[in-house]
Order: C-alpha cells, then sequence, then structure tokens
C-alpha cells in the first residue's frame, strides 16, 4: 500500500504536466488517444513493461525502441514526454501517469467515468437511457460507462460514480429486507 501512495505522489507531477502541455498546444484529445493507446499496448504486452522497468537496459535503448515501434504513431508532444519520462528514469510509472492523467482529463472535460453492474450484458438502448438519466443526475457533459457483468448481485444493476455506490439490485434489496427483519441471510 504504501508503494502505491509513493507512486501515485511520483506519478502526479508528470501527469499534471502532461496535461498542461496538451492543453497549451491544443492537442489535448490527440494525446489523450494515445495514452489510451500505449496504456492498453502496454497492458497487452506485458514484456514491454518488463523491459522499460529493467534497470540494466540503457536510455539509449529504451528511447530507440519507443522511437522504433511507436514514433510515427504517436503525437510529437507525446513522443517527447516518453523520452523525457526515459531521460529522468520515470517510465515505469507509466502506467499510473497515464491512469492519472485521463483522471485529470475527464475532470477538465467534464466526463465521469461511470462503473454499471448487471447480470446480464445491456442492450444498446439500456445503456443509453442509462447514460442519458447519468448525465442529468450528475451535471456532466459526457459519461464514460464501463460495464461490468456480475451474476451474484442477482438482477439490476449497482451504479459507481466516484465513491457514490447506487445499489438498485435484487441482492441489495434482499439485503435490505434481511437488515430490515434483524435476520442474516447469506447470498
Amino acid at each position: 500500500m504504501a508503494t502505491k501512495i509513493v507512486i501515485s505522489k511520483v506519478s502526479e507531477p508528470y501527469a499534471d504536466a502532461l496535461l498542461e502541455l496538451a492543453k497549451a498546444n491544443n492537442c489535448v484529445d490527440a494525446i489523450t488517444a494515445d495514452v489510451n493507446d500505449l496504456l492498453t499496448f502496454l497492458t497487452s504486452v506485458p514484456l514491454l513493461a518488463s523491459y522499460f522497468e529493467n534497470p540494466v537496459i540503457s536510455m539509449a535503448n529504451k528511447k530507440e525502441l519507443v522511437n522504433t515501434v511507436m514514433g510515427s504513431k504517436l503525437n510529437p508532444y507525446m513522443l517527447k514526454f516518453l523520452q523525457f519520462l526515459i531521460d529522468r528514469r520515470r517510465i515505469a510509472f507509466f502506467e499510473t501517469i497515464g491512469e492519472r492523467y485521463l483522471e485529470l482529463v475527464y475532470e477538465f472535460a467534464d466526463i465521469k467515468v461511470v462503473t454499471v453492474k448487471t447480470v446480464v450484458p445491456l442492450s444498446y438502448r439500456q445503456e443509453r437511457r442509462i447514460i442519458r438519466e447519468l448525465k442529468e443526475f450528475t451535471s456532466a457533459k459526457e459519461i464514460r460507462l464501463i460495464r461490468e457483468v456480475d451474476k451474484s448481485i442477482l438482477g439490476g444493476l449497482v451504479i459507481k460514480i466516484d465513491s457514490q455506490v447506487i445499489d438498485i439490485s435484487l441482492k441489495g434489496q434482499l439485503r435490505q429486507i434481511s437488515s430490515s427483519l434483524d435476520t442474516t441471510l447469506v447470498f
């Protein structure tokens, strides 16, 4: 846990700097797309993250890899930012920097990230209705849904917005009934 806090503290100023760079150069959308792509790429190719974390591999080799593999696909400011992280020996923290950057961008653009748990996948129509209701509820310009299928909720849905949880699941209702009856039921 302490390590996560330290990594978070190290990552925060870099995420702030990347957002300021993107805003100053009117390329927030391009940088955000690059960050999303890089995070997906690092998740799908774990060896790449290990490569960047390895202190034995020289900064020159890491820069060469970034330039060769990603150079032509990235916004020039993003490429320079990655090279800067390599120079500062902070490239191993890119995942947390990228995640924090996305949080800051969503805040800046008034976008709420909402997790919705259901028993079965939502239909397109259901998603649109939930998004419409959540926009009204949160006053956000845009809602990004993270969909999770969780059969243990038995029915209904559980919505998580920031630290607020709205439980309108069958399991949650049964739990409420159980507690009002002062009995313990296990589901």
